[in-house]
């Protein structure tokens, strides 16, 4: 289509090239995260308790299918949670409820902002993520 090899799905749904490297970026970005963010931590992958899906990864994806393409680590299906639109529902809640804004207002004392992308291994372990598992 237009000079770009593109795969049809179904007329007039098709894959291009472009979309197969729009996910592998996001997805070597989200698996360098949580990775990077394991080995800060000092913990592994049998450490996480659950896994939530959240976004259009959440809305659309499920949890096998990102456990396949590598996005989530190799964890048992019933602990990765496909969330749905969470932000959008968190706002809501905040906005409708005196008492889950003060829960949101408590729980900004306990998160904690890492920066990965300044990390000196960061490119590296980016690299190595854009490819999907065989």
């Amino acid at each position: 289509m237009d000079g770009e090899r593109i795969f049809v799905l179904a007329d007039p749904v098709y894959l291009s090239q472009r979309d197969v490297r729009e996910l592998q970026f996001a997805k070597a970005s989200i698996a360098t995260g949580w990775r990077l963010l394991l080995s800060s931590w000092g913990a592994d992958v049998g450490d996480l308790a659950q896994v939530l899906l959240a976004g259009s990864f959440g809305s659309y994806l499920s949890p096998a299918s990102a456990v396949r393409i590598g996005l989530v680590p190799r964890l048992p299906l019933a602990r990765i949670v496909s969330a749905g639109n969470v932000a959008g529902e968190g706002a809501k809640m905040v906005l409708l409820s005196v008492q889950e804004r003060a829960g949101a207002s408590a729980l900004l004392e306990e998160v904690e902002y890492v920066e990965l992308s300044d990390r000196a291994d960061f490119n590296d372990r980016f690299m190595a993520e854009l490819a999907f598992p065989g």
